[in-house]
């Protein structure tokens, strides 16, 4: 995946016309899809459909603004998710570990849904000053990438693919997933995030993954090496922006200095 991928092209208010335009668009590629998946043998060209549907309704939502993922589209992606992964789990049952595999990959393909929400991400950070109001929305962001982990549709590698991939939005989404299903977490990204991290957001988000992995348990190998990413942030003092501690706040709860 190129970086360029994630980048948010344009901050220009996008016409009312064209967003229900594309939002109409997804809605048909992903019932066309999900139709096909049942009626046809072509699965990766349905698979396919539905992928792109869900990217064209997910831009639609965030095109100008940031809104919750209730919205119909949304729930028609749900659906079709949520239907993937039950046929995969009957497949399961009888013994087909083959349609299985597939249908969960299929399902997986709707995780190009991240990609508006990481641009997303980019414009409100590049476009807005610093604001209860912005942190508001990009906590939105992060909120809804907790949401899309729980569906259960996301694997270690693909949340890695993501953080790796470049993008400060993709990064921030990566760590959004891991707070959804910190058993997915990667020690090592969390570790770079907080040691090198793109900006103070994305530090405040890597220390609660790993928050929140210290408190599920993990290797005395792992535990140490987060550890010392910490001991290395503050003493570089990226923990602090000027009044702003709540960084290292976090970080001393974390290694036990109340």
């Amino acid at each position: 995946m190129g970086t360029g991928w994630w980048r948010s092209r344009s901050s220009a208010v996008v016409p009312a016309a064209a967003r229900i335009g594309a939002s109409a668009a997804g809605t048909a590629m992903v019932v066309a899809g999900a139709v096909a998946v049942f009626a046809t043998t072509n699965s990766t060209g349905a698979s396919t459909l539905i992928a792109a549907g869900t990217v064209l309704m997910v831009v639609a939502v965030f095109a100008n603004r940031v809104e919750s993922f209730e919205g119909g589209g949304f729930k028609v992606q749900l659906h079709t998710v949520e239907s993937k992964l039950e046929l995969a789990r009957q497949a399961e049952a009888v013994g087909d570990s083959e349609r299985a595999e597939q249908l969960r990959k299929e399902a997986q393909l709707l995780f190009e849904a991240m990609r508006p929400m990481a641009a997303e991400y980019e414009r409100v950070r590049s476009s807005e000053p610093g604001s209860r109001g912005r942190t508001a929305k990009l906590s939105e962001l992060i909120r809804q990438a907790r949401s899309m982990a729980g569906l259960d549709f996301v694997a270690t590698d693909t949340i890695n693919e993501l953080f790796e991939s470049g993008g400060d939005g993709a990064r921030i989404m990566a760590l959004g997933l891991m707070q959804g299903r910190p058993e997915l977490a990667d020690v090592a990204i969390v570790i770079e995030a907080i040691k090198d991290p793109r900006s103070n957001y994305e530090q405040w988000q890597a220390l609660r993954v790993c928050q929140q992995m210290l408190d599920r348990g993990v290797s005395d190998k792992d535990r140490a090496g987060m550890l010392e990413a910490i001991v290395f942030a503050e003493t570089e003092g990226t923990l602090v922006a000027g009044s702003d501690t709540s960084r290292l706040r976090l970080a001393m709860a974390i290694r036990g200095d109340r």
